[in-house]
């Protein structure tokens, strides 16, 4: 776990509150994980285009895709 600064909704830093005996300004939580690349770029068979079309051939070229 991590110790980081409290943010709002808007995302400004929360002041710590000096009449509580708690620490407002310092929350301990985990980083969120950032979905992999891999999961992000992979295309299910569903979304390709046709097989033949340019659009297809630039993925493949991408490395996205293969043959």
């Amino acid at each position: 776990m991590a110790r980081t600064r409290a943010r709002t909704k808007t995302g400004k830093y929360v002041a710590d509150d000096p009449s509580t005996p708690e620490n407002e300004a310092w929350v301990d939580e985990k980083p969120e994980k950032k979905p992999s690349k891999k999961a992000v770029s992979k295309k299910s068979a569903i979304d390709l285009p046709p097989i033949g079309s340019s659009e297809r051939k630039s993925l493949i070229l991408q490395g996205i895709i293969k043959e």
